[in-house]
């Protein structure tokens, strides 16, 4: 692995030759030789330096893109090397969109550390747009989304069917057995998702499907948030039946009976499908589709 290229990419993204030294446990005038030594090879400055901080050029940008790809291929190598002699393990980067990452992943997980304790997951939770994004620029290694999401350098499996909801207080004058029209809904104050999200998504769908104009809307950006203004009769939701069991268990909430639903759609597993997998993340794969 070329050392050059490790130092740089320190200190492009920290933007201080003193702060990438510290991180590096390298003298803070060993890391300007490096980069001085880079320059000199490829035969143009790199970094615009300030008493503040240091900044990338036009050529600098270049160098950083590719940097990033040869250290992640370098560190891909090493991975796949490792996974012929030895068991899964090592860090594995998994993005899941809110119902999936926090009604489903934590289970995953305890199963996976059961079989694999090798393994070391690195979570983040986001919408469905979010998680697309971070598997684009390669900041996670799965992506486990709700609804579409499309791209080229993507590969898109689904894996589950989930089912979803219009769910009111149980204080709203509704009866459980009996059918509510979609003009009644229209006079709700609907409590939605943040754009970007798949539940919001299939939301706007069942609006535009049904022509419906809610008089008021709000907008959260959780659905456990979205879960206590329901119970508390701020206004009605859409919500995966995964994500509010527990609620209708205990009476505070209740399924209304309308045309349409439960709607249907798709959980699926996606990745950057032109490139080779570690173990680790073939394994976790396999796993969600069984455990499914």
């Amino acid at each position: 692995m070329d050392q050059h290229l490790v130092v740089f990419k320190e200190v492009a993204e920290r933007k201080s030759f003193s702060r990438a030294a510290e991180a590096l446990h390298m003298s803070q005038p060993a890391v300007s030789q490096y980069i001085a030594s880079l320059e000199k090879e490829l035969g143009v400055r790199l970094l615009e330096r300030s008493n503040k901080f240091v900044e990338l050029n036009k050529a600098g940008k270049i160098v950083y893109q590719y940097a990033q790809q040869i250290l992640r291929s370098y560190d891909q190598m090493q991975i796949l090397v490792s996974d012929l002699q030895n068991d899964p393990s090592g860090e594995l980067k998994i993005g899941a969109s809110y119902t999936i990452g926090e009604y489903l992943l934590p289970k995953l997980l305890a199963e996976l550390q059961e079989r694999y304790p090798q393994i070391v997951p690195e979570v983040t939770i986001g919408n469905t747009d979010e998680i697309g994004s971070q598997l684009l620029n390669h900041e996670i290694d799965i992506g486990l989304i709700e609804g579409n999401y499309s791209h080229q350098q993507f590969s898109v499996e689904q894996f589950s069917t989930d089912k979803m909801y219009i769910i009111a207080a149980k204080r709203q004058p509704y009866k459980v057995e009996e059918e509510v029209s979609i003009k009644d809904l229209e006079k709700e104050t609907w409590i939605i998702r943040e754009s970007g999200s798949g539940t919001r998504k299939v939301l706007e769908d069942f609006f535009k499907k049904h022509c419906l104009h809610p008089k008021r809307v709000l907008t959260f950006g959780s659905t456990q948030t979205i879960k206590e203004g329901v119970e508390a009769g701020l206004g009605i939701s859409l919500l995966s039946d995964l994500t509010f069991a527990k609620e209708i268990q205990l009476n505070k909430i209740q399924k209304l009976i309308i045309d349409g639903t439960p709607i249907k759609r798709k959980f699926s597993i996606i990745k950057n499908h032109h490139e080779f997998h570690a173990k680790a993340l073939q394994v976790f794969e396999e796993l969600v589709k069984q455990k499914i």
